[in-house]
């Protein structure tokens, strides 16, 4: 049983209804964690699409990816995954099922940022193509008051 197997999972759209987990989840998963309130003023938005990873039994949520569209192009605002989950292949699996969604909606190029060094993350990123296009230093406060670099990362997707 996981964690030490990879879980089953379901992913769906997200939806306003999702935004206390989601919330609960990303203040977990960074050091300035988004709220309820702001998550479901994204969801509002018309070029805001995102998915949710549940475990089917249980219905208990294990993550969640959030993008903003612009014409051709978005931007995955954030990507999180509950820690018990980590590693266990849930981050793969929403970008699996969120990148066919934008290429529907005539995405061609996927952009990101990502600290320099979320190791784990960038191993991700880089399963789906993304390359480093550039560099935001400081961009990041973290939970000890210190700083760190941003890489902006792009992928053509469609």
């Amino acid at each position: 049983m996981w964690p030490f197997e990879k879980p089953q999972v379901t992913i769906g759209p997200m939806r306003s209804d999702h935004a206390a987990f989601a919330a609960k989840l990303h203040s977990a998963s960074f050091a300035h964690g988004w709220s309820e309130d702001e998550i479901r003023r994204m969801l509002s938005n018309s070029g805001c699409v995102g998915c949710v990873a549940v475990e089917p039994k249980s219905r208990k949520p294990l993550g969640f990816v959030l993008a903003q569209c612009a014409a051709d192009e978005a931007e995955i605002l954030t990507i999180a995954v509950a820690a018990n989950a980590r590693k266990l292949g849930v981050g793969q699996r929403l970008l699996r099922h969120e990148i066919p969604t934008l290429v529907a909606k005539g995405v061609r190029s996927l952009f990101l940022e990502v600290d320099r060094n979320n190791q784990v993350a960038l191993k991700l990123y880089n399963k789906f193509g993304f390359t480093e296009v550039g560099q935001r230093p400081g961009y990041y406060r973290l939970a000890d008051g210190t700083t760190a670099t941003a890489l902006i990362l792009r992928a053509t997707i469609g």
